[in-house]
């Protein structure tokens, strides 16, 4: 059984369950996102209903979990998963069940790696970014507990690619990058590390030219969204491939 919080929600087990009444999907969210931790009545209501619940939000609350737990019955997982504690409701599953822990562990064991063996951290990282499935918890109402992980969430796979980034550079695997670099600057145009990265690994390639084409772009989207000029590391880069320096490197 795995529960799958990185992308879509989903369950997986005899068959691949997703759910499309958005109350009972925000509740099952919630829920795992604090596996083994009871979920007050009062913070469930604030995720799925905010400032405005119905007159009898209790019972409509009530009526939700006996529906996701008819739903777990009807894809073999023990609808006991699913449990009442007290004032509240706790999901007890394994922790390696849901995709936010392997996330965890192989993005900590790549930072631990990263400064000693960029080649062994590269790969811990990728496989932290590849449990990413698209945007996450697409579609859900964007609640406080919702809401605060999506973020989090988002910013660990930052962490990751601009460290895959960063390890590639390091272990000359500048070529090969080219390609996911410019898909993430495509995706984050405001988050200079790429951008920083992308010159670099095209400087490193002999495509100076380009490298230089990705400066004068990002200091014309700074100044359009931001009013701002590309930060100082930017800048000695720039000075930097002007100079023909092929052995600049940037922090890690």
């Amino acid at each position: 059984m795995r529960y799958q919080l990185l992308g879509p929600l989903q369950v997986v087990g005899d068959t691949t369950m997703t759910i499309t009444a958005p109350k009972i999907e925000a509740l099952l969210a919630t829920l795992l996102i604090r596996a083994n931790q009871v979920v007050p009545a009062d913070e469930l209501i604030t995720e799925l209903w905010g400032e405005h619940p119905p007159r009898r939000v209790r019972a409509a609350l009530h009526v939700y979990v006996s529906r996701l737990r008819k739903r777990f019955d009807g894809i073999g997982v023990d609808p006991a998963v699913l449990r009442t504690h007290g004032q509240g409701y706790v999901m007890a599953v394994e922790p390696s069940q849901v995709d936010v822990a392997a996330l965890q562990a192989a993005h900590a064991e790549g930072r631990v790696l990263l400064d000693a063996d960029p080649l062994a951290a590269l790969g811990a990282l990728s496989r932290a970014a590849g449990l990413f499935r698209g945007p996450v918890l697409a579609g859900i109402r964007n609640g406080l507990i919702v809401g605060g992980f999506a973020r989090w969430a988002e910013e660990v796979r930052l962490r990751c690619l601009e460290s895959i980034a960063w390890c590639s550079l390091e272990t000359g695997r500048h070529r090969e990058v080219i390609e996911d670099l410019a898909q993430w600057v495509d995706e984050y145009p405001l988050h200079e590390a790429f951008r920083e990265q992308l010159m670099l690994a095209l400087h490193r390639s002999g495509r100076r030219a380009e490298a230089l084409a990705v400066f004068h772009t990002a200091r014309r989207v700074l100044r359009e969204e931001l009013g701002l000029e590309p930060r100082e590391t930017m800048r000695r880069l720039q000075s930097a491939i002007l100079n023909a320096d092929r052995g600049y490197s940037l922090a890690g």
